[in-house]
């Protein structure tokens, strides 16, 4: 009579941890450095929100010029301090840095409203890819 085995051997144990190990060596280089494409995916989510605010901004104050805050004097530029009138909360998100200032000039006629100028925004350790943000002149 027979005997049933129970169990795995030791040649069917150490192939399945070689498969694993193969497995592992692959999987890790996907997820070895993801800091700098969530660098560049924050950059993007601000400057897209920027543009959005711009945009938004644009159409209130075009309806209602008692709406909306303008954007017009020498000033408005790139700044963090210029554009954080976009952004409900008035403050600037933190960690990231917009610049590519503009000239003195770029917004400060009222002939200039619905000119755009761009900013470039890119976090404060320069991990990610910069984005650009549109904003609107409105007088």
């Amino acid at each position: 009579m027979y005997k049933s085995q129970k169990g795995f051997t030791l040649v069917e144990l150490v192939v399945v941890i070689v498969l694993l190990g193969i497995l592992g060596v692959t999987a890790l280089g996907k997820f070895e450095d993801l800091s700098g494409d969530a660098a560049t995916a924050a950059n993007s989510g601000v400057a897209a929100e920027i543009s959005s605010a711009a945009a938004i901004n644009f159409a209130a104050r075009t309806l209602n010029a008692a709406n909306g805050d303008p954007i017009n004097a020498a000033a408005d530029d790139c700044s963090a301090a210029s554009l954080a009138v976009l952004f409900q909360s008035g403050t600037f998100p933190a960690g990231i840095v917009p610049d590519n200032p503009q000239p003195a000039d770029a917004c400060a006629a009222a002939a200039n409203n619905g000119d755009t100028f761009t900013c470039d925004i890119n976090d404060a350790n320069t991990l990610g890819t910069e984005a650009i943000a549109t904003i609107i002149c409105i007088q």
